[in-house]
């Protein structure tokens, strides 16, 4: 009985060692993991999560004008739509008939069906081509009910064979005017001016042929709607900007820029920045523009050192292109809106405009 007492009192002596033991070793695994955790930690947060984020805020980030590390801000939209209109002011001359069009027709454009169809034959192709595309199909078929109802594809694409890609497009195209005119009695496609942006692009989206730059075209042009298309030249030049990264799609680009730009700059810019990628040799593909200056010069880029400001528009450059005064754009409020930098910048004194 003793000896057994003694068991017991020595296994309850020990026990609490034990314990003792235990609860080191767990504080030592505690402690090993503990560093792991904080490392992980740091590294929770993907590019794809901050997109999100920021695709999420941006309608408020607009409205703020900027927000450090997020762009592109107001007042670099802002800045791109007024330097690049003085260098090619034609351009916003012709979007400016557009709204005056847009305004007398109380928001009716065009065709809508003329509208998606020239711009189906515009994918992928020289405008030239597209042009005479588009003109030798009118004439083929005054009438889009005419080509919905066509036996013979062949007829549809020797008419647009000079825009390339003939028989895809064509099946394409009359693909599309069948079902519209199965569904709804004609080859029309202006019922969705009734529609709003969302269901303009869910009905749209059911054809084939019809993506997203496409349909933003669409209502951005046909419809009137504030729509930022991006295209080659679009998703080129806002990379070179640091809008966007190199590594971003069209798609993506589309659906964060079409969030992040003023909607009083998206027809503007656009169309801007198209040309641009066309005429100069800092912002298009390989330095070779498609159609440089006549004379051989090279134009002077307003845009070449928007990535270096980080977002922030220098005074002088402010004070160059005239953004304090109430001019383009409502710029008459941008220097209160937007923190700027005190520097010296590159950009040229003098802008060199493009003849056109």
């Amino acid at each position: 009985m003793a000896k057994s007492k003694s068991r017991k009192s020595g296994a309850a002596k020990r026990q609490p060692v034990k314990k003792e033991k235990v609860s080191k070793s767990k504080v030592k695994k505690e402690e090993k993991k503990t560093p792991v955790v904080k490392k992980e930690t740091k590294n929770v947060t993907p590019p794809s999560s901050t997109k999100k984020i920021l695709k999420r805020e941006s309608k408020s980030i607009v409205k703020k004008g900027l927000i450090e590390g997020v762009r592109p801000s107001v007042a670099e939209s802002r800045y791109a739509t007024v330097s690049l209109s003085k260098l090619h002011p034609y351009v916003v001359n012709k979007n400016d008939e557009r709204r005056k069009t847009m305004l007398e027709a109380c928001g009716m454009r065009n065709s809508v069906t003329d509208s998606i169809i020239s711009t189906m034959l515009s994918q992928n192709t020289t405008d030239a081509n597209s042009k005479a595309a588009w003109k030798r199909l009118k004439e083929k078929f005054p009438d889009w009910d005419q080509l919905a109802e066509c036996e013979d594809i062949t007829e549809v694409e020797d008419a647009i064979r000079v825009a390339g890609l003939a028989k895809t497009r064509a099946e394409r195209m009359q693909a599309m005017l069948r079902k519209v005119k199965e569904e709804r009695g004609e080859a029309s496609l202006d019922y969705i001016r009734d529609f709003n942006d969302e269901e303009v692009k869910k009905e749209l989206k059911r054809f084939k042929g019809l993506g997203p730059k496409t349909i933003s075209c669409v209502l951005l042009f046909a419809l009137g709607r504030d729509e930022f298309p991006v295209d080659t030249h679009v998703l080129r030049i806002t990379q070179n900007m640091g809008w966007i990264s190199k590594s971003t799609g069209r798609e993506d680009a589309y659906e964060y820029l079409n969030d992040m730009i003023p909607n009083d700059c998206k027809l503007d810019l656009h169309c801007l920045l198209v040309r641009h990628g066309k005429v100069c040799h800092n912002c298009a593909s390989r330095g070779r523009p498609q159609f440089p200056p006549e004379d051989g010069t090279k134009l002077d880029c307003p845009l070449k050192n928007v990535n270096k400001w980080g977002g922030y528009i220098p005074l002088d450059v402010l004070k160059q292109f005239a953004l304090d005064e109430d001019k383009n754009l409502g710029m008459s409020k941008l220097e209160d809106a937007i923190p700027v930098k005190v520097e010296s910048s590159a950009i040229p004194t003098v802008v060199k405009s493009e003849n056109h």
